[in-house]
């Protein structure tokens, strides 16, 4: 039987964030039957824990490091779902997560559909700062409507829309690349508040100036591919003025929101901090390519 919703886990950080979301997966209202696949690289430790603990998961083993973006194509590429949704290892999604992307899909023609995404790593400033940095863009109360960008660890596909774009993208999965192909074929992506999602990892400050760099470079050197030579010339030298654009964008967002404002008042200096090392990333990837970035992505 064809289950109406695929689950995708990319597992790079351990058994102690997998096990808190699948757990919350096994908490899910309304009995839904949901295909959960998680794509592994961490090794024994998430083994047992997929063994002994959620034997209903289907598990795909790496012995070697591998990027996000080939775990996310690995795992879409064995769904069988109607609905396919990403999510990360270190989010927890709320119990009626299912249900809402359910009813999401079935009320909505988008074939992209995201939502909110949350901060429940909230006891120290540089965890907020890195939420600041990675998902300003859609801290709740998200706006219902067409929008151009949706969050990597709180998205979801219609099969019967995207299959297409799955199939073209069959070696690495890069959702901004992805949705950036759906809207040139007309199609829209849709925001639904009531879908929402909790990010919860604790980084140190080393970890995620390095984080930071090699999105970047690993963004503007795959961007490299899509583009003319004046584009990443442009790009290129336009990349030193990222920090002030940047910290102005996410400003305004939080603002926006008129939540969160004590925290990232004191998040300032980490934030322009991740700015600069964004900057540096996207200077070295327009002028040199990706190199293996994407395989420090966590």
């Amino acid at each position: 039987m064809t289950p109406q919703l695929s689950i995708i886990i990319a597992s790079i950080n351990g058994r102690e964030y997998l096990e808190h979301c699948l757990a919350a997966l096994d908490r899910q209202d309304g009995n839904i039957e949901a295909e959960v696949i998680v794509a592994d690289c961490v090794g024994d430790e998430v083994t047992r824990l997929v063994r002994e603990k959620h034997p209903h998961v289907k598990l795909i083993s790496f012995d070697q490091k591998q990027s996000v973006p080939k775990l996310r194509a690995t795992a879409i590429a064995q769904t069988k779902g109607q609905i396919i949704a990403i999510t990360e290892d270190h989010c927890i999604p709320p119990p009626n997560w299912y249900q809402s992307l359910l009813r999401t899909h079935e009320v909505n023609s988008a074939p992209a559909i995201g939502g909110a995404v949350d901060n429940g790593a909230t006891k120290r400033i540089i965890d907020w700062a890195v939420f600041f940095c990675e998902y300003s863009n859609f801290i709740s109360p998200v706006a219902a409507g067409v929008v151009h960008d949706l969050p990597g660890p709180n998205v979801s596909y219609k099969r019967s829309e995207t299959q297409h774009i799955f199939d073209s993208n069959e070696e690495e999965f890069w959702e901004t690349f992805v949705h950036g192909q759906l809207e040139s074929e007309g199609k829209q992506l849709w925001s639904d508040p009531s879908v929402s999602m909790i990010h919860k990892k604790h980084f140190t400050f080393s970890d995620f100036i390095s984080e930071r760099f090699h999105y970047s470079r690993a963004f503007a050197g795959t961007r490299n591919e899509s583009i003319s030579l004046k584009q990443r010339l442009i790009y290129l030298f336009g990349s030193p003025l990222l920090p002030p654009m940047l910290m102005l964008r996410i400003w305004k967002r939080v603002w926006a929101k008129k939540r969160h404002l004590p925290e990232f008042a004191m998040s300032l200096p980490y934030l322009l901090s991740f700015m600069v090392a964004w900057s540096v990333g996207e200077f070295v990837g327009y002028a040199t390519g990706p190199g293996d970035s994407a395989l420090y992505l966590t």
